[in-house]
Parts: C-alpha cells; sequence; structure tokens
C-alpha cells in the first residue's frame, strides 16, 4: 500500500500493514529550514515551492503532504485584512480586526479569493505536488474553522464576549466564515488537495465553554465539512488545548478523523472515539518533540500507540511542529509509526 492508501484506509478504520503517520502542517518549521518567511513562499516560483515541499517530505515521510501550510490567514488577507507574513520562523498573524460588529460582514467579498494573487501562486504549486506525488501521498489542505475564523476578523476577545451576549450576531458572522472556509478548500481541491482540514483553537475547551461549543462552534464545523465536495477523501478537525469535555460530540462533526492536542488523554480518547472516529495525536510538540532527544522521541510515540490503540489511531504530534525542531525528532516519530505492524483483528473490531 502507499502512504496515502495507508492513511485513508486507517482513518477509515480498516486494516493496515503499518500505522499511519502524518506532522501537521507545519509550514513555519519547513520553509525556516529553507530560509523562507511564509511571504516568501508566496512569490517563490510554484516549481521551485513545489519542489521545496515535495524534497522535506522525503526527508520526513509523513503519509500526508500539506499545502500552504500554516497560511489560514491568508484567506482573510484576501477579503481586506491586514496581516503579516514576512517574519522568519514565525507564524502569520490577524495585526488588527477586520470588523467591529457582526453586520460588517455583509460587506466583505468571498469572490475576492479567486483574485489574490498570493493564493493563486500556492495554487500551482499545489497542482505541481499534486500531479508528481499525489497518488503516492495525500496532499491537504488546512483553514482555520468558521467559529476561529470569527475571531480572527472580529478579534477573539470581542467574539466570545458577543457569543455570550449576541448569539444571534456571531451567527450571522459564523455563516460567512463558513462560506469563506468552503470556498477557500474549493480552490485547493479543485488544485489537487484531497484532504481538507479545519483547525479550531477558538473551539478549544481552553477557550469556551461545552455549551458554547454546542450550540455556537459544533453546528458550523459540521455544515462546512458537509458543505465541501469534489474529490475530497477525507476531512479532518485539529483543536488544540483542552477537548475532554467535548469529545462525545465529535463524531457528529462529520469529520473523518480528529487531531488531538498533547492536553487531552489518549487513553480516554480511545474510550470515547474508538470505532466511531479516527483520531491522532497527542505527542507534546514541545517538551518532547522540540525539547528532547530521537530516544525520547521514541519512547513518547511508543506510549502514544500503547494508550490510544491501533483502531483508528494516527500517530502525529499535538499540533505544528515549533520552527527549530531537530528533523531527526521527527524522522524518530515516523520511524516509530512505519516500524508498527498493525494487527487485523484489532483493526476491524
Amino acid at each position: 500500500m502507499t502512504p496515502k492508501e495507508i492513511l485513508l484506509s486507517g482513518i477509515a478504520l480498516k486494516p493496515t500493514p503499518r500505522l499511519p503517520v502524518i506532522i501537521p502542517s507545519s509550514g513555519v518549521w519547513i520553509y525556516e529550514r529553507n530560509g523562507l518567511t511564509l511571504q516568501d513562499t508566496f512569490e517563490l516560483a510554484p516549481d521551485k515551492l513545489a519542489n521545496v515541499i515535495i524534497n522535506n517530505n522525503k526527508e520526513v515521510e509523513s503519509d500526508v503532504i500539506w499545502m500552504a501550510a500554516d497560511c489560514s490567514n491568508l484567506a482573510l488577507h484576501a477579503i481586506g485584512a491586514k496581516c503579516t507574513f514576512n517574519v522568519l520562523g514565525g507564524p502569520a498573524s490577524v495585526d488588527e480586526p477586520l470588523i467591529l460588529k457582526p453586520s460588517d460582514v455583509d460587506h466583505l467579498r468571498i469572490e475576492n479569493l479567486e483574485k489574490s494573487a498570493e493564493i493563486e501562486n500556492l495554487l500551482k504549486a499545489t497542482k505541481i505536488v499534486a500531479d508528481r506525488v499525489g497518488n503516492e501521498y495525500l496532499i491537504g489542505v488546512s483553514q482555520w474553522g468558521p467559529f476561529t475564523l470569527a475571531g480572527q476578523l472580529l478579534g477573539i476577545e470581542n467574539l466570545l464576549s458577543k457569543a455570550l451576549r449576541d448569539p444571534l450576531g456571531v451567527k450571522h458572522i459564523l455563516e460567512f466564515t463558513e462560506s469563506l472556509l468552503i470556498k477557500y478548500w474549493g480552490l485547493f481541491v479543485e488544485a489537487g488537495a484531497e484532504l481538507v482540514c479545519q483547525s479550531e483553537p477558538v473551539s478549544s475547551g481552553d477557550m469556551i465553554s461545552k455549551k458554547i461549543f454546542e450550540k455556537l462552534a459544533l453546528p458550523y464545523i459540521k455544515s462546512a465539512n458537509n458543505g465541501i465536495n469534489g474529490r475530497v477523501k477525507a476531512k479532518m478537525l485539529h483543536i488544540c488545548g483542552k477537548t475532554t469535555k467535548i469529545l462525545d460530540f465529535i463524531p457528529q462533526t462529520g469529520a473523518d478523523f480528529f487531531s488531538l492536542d498533547y492536553k487531552v488523554n489518549l487513553t480516554l480518547a480511545r474510550e470515547k472515539l474508538g470505532g466511531k472516529i479516527a483520531f491522532g495525536g497527542q505527542l507534546d510538540p514541545i517538551k518532547v518533540l522540540l525539547e528532547g532527544a530521537p530516544k525520547d522521541v521514541e519512547n513518547a510515540a511508543e506510549k502514544c500507540i500503547t494508550d490510544a490503540g491501533l483502531n483508528g489511531y494516527v500517530l502525529m504530534p499535538g499540533c505544528d511542529v515549533p520552527p527549530k525542531t531537530k528533523m531527526e525528532n521527527v524522522q524518530a516519530m515516523i520511524k516509530v509509526a512505519h516500524q508498527t505492524q498493525c494487527d487485523k483483528k484489532e483493526k476491524i473490531k
């Protein structure tokens, strides 16, 4: 089986010859290793950008190759947000809220995504990567989920306040951000991406209550997953931080695969999610992947596998690979997965 087939079988809860393994999008890590900022990737010739991405995965051997990695704020920039992308080794930022009140989204134009020269450059690179290695590896694209996009547009503190005081207004914003997400995904799917991911850090239990998640975040995560079509083969959801209290909702999201942060107990996740939806994580990206030695990574990865089991589990860090992480540490994690043979009887329980 190809890496692509292994991952797709794994998240479909079907037998695989070895454990699926991926790194999250981790664009800042990849590009800093090549002396590039995110801004540079918007301007680099598409074939050269494709080479950087493909060559990095030749060293890593992740089952997913991510396009437009760590560029989620680019969709907001395309509709008018002031953003920063040019810090070497640094993430993109939204520098100030684009809207002050819910009705302001009525003046924003989703079609401007198609007019963005930066997005167009990344789409061209996506097509090249898909044409060259898309039969072997799953090509993925990630974007903020609707609730996090709303927080980026309005300002997170303002959004959280309005979630309590003006839930109808927040829903108005979420209708817009869901459409923005689907449009952004759709452009990359047309270019060759087959895995789409929602990243929802503002939906974390560190940020909102279980009740607000159920009433405001969950419906739009689900409808976005139901709204994307085309050649999508897998839908992934990542929520940073504590998600223990909302694990029961995760199978309802329409995702095929849930990515867990290091704060979530994998044994509990196995009890809640096992046999219902594939899940991955939660290897600590800082204390283990960044600060540990390769042997520390191997030991932590083996513990993740023991705690999670082999039924629909994907080995991966709990969040993006930190920019200063050594390649040998990432390779140590990948090696553990590649050497873990899956028990077919357990896989088809």
